[in-house]
């Protein structure tokens, strides 16, 4: 077997590092949510592994003014570029009423669709200051809002974003 590089080595070791210790902060987080309590040990591979290794979770931590012994991180925002068929996709399963929603590993990055799919914060002014902040993340293409982000802000950040609330679906009419 070849020998590799120590320096390879090393950097290797520390993106392994990283992204356990990422991943733990993410999953600690997400145990805080009601919405993500009934989530399996599998579903993790989907909603945290896979976009981390894509780096498709932005993590904002406390500005110095907020930092304490206690705050690790402020925030975080869950999100995707995606093509025009994953873009289908993630707005067929919010039609649906699928939350989480579900994409393959390479959906994640798969285009210049992007999608922001959840933000978790431990209130509302923290939520609005990662999703302020996240516009850093995304420089180009098209950003949709998961409906969920615009029941966790209130209507001025909404606003500010360029952002509205999405009305209630329209019931189907029956034929007669």
């Amino acid at each position: 077997m070849p020998q590799l590089d120590p320096e390879i080595a090393r950097k290797i070791a520390e993106v392994r590092s990283q992204i356990r210790e990422n991943f733990g902060k993410v999953v600690m987080a997400m145990m805080m949510q009601a919405r993500y309590r009934s989530q399996t040990l599998d579903d993790l591979q989907h909603l945290v592994l896979e976009p981390l290794m894509r780096d498709r979770i932005a993590i904002a931590y406390p500005g110095k003014a907020e930092s304490s012994p206690l705050s690790d991180l402020a925030g975080l925002a869950i999100w995707a570029s995606v093509s025009e068929e994953v873009d289908a996709s993630i707005r067929e399963q919010i039609k649906a009423g699928v939350f989480p929603v579900r994409l393959k590993a390479e959906d994640w990055n798969s285009g210049s669709i992007n999608w922001l799919l959840d933000v978790i914060a431990p209130d509302q002014r923290a939520t609005a200051r990662v999703i302020a902040n996240f516009k850093q993340v995304v420089k180009e293409g098209a950003l949709r809002l998961h409906p969920m982000i615009t029941r966790l802000v209130d209507e001025e950040t909404l606003q500010k974003m360029g952002a509205s609330r999405m009305s209630a679906p329209e019931p189907a009419e029956a034929d007669a």
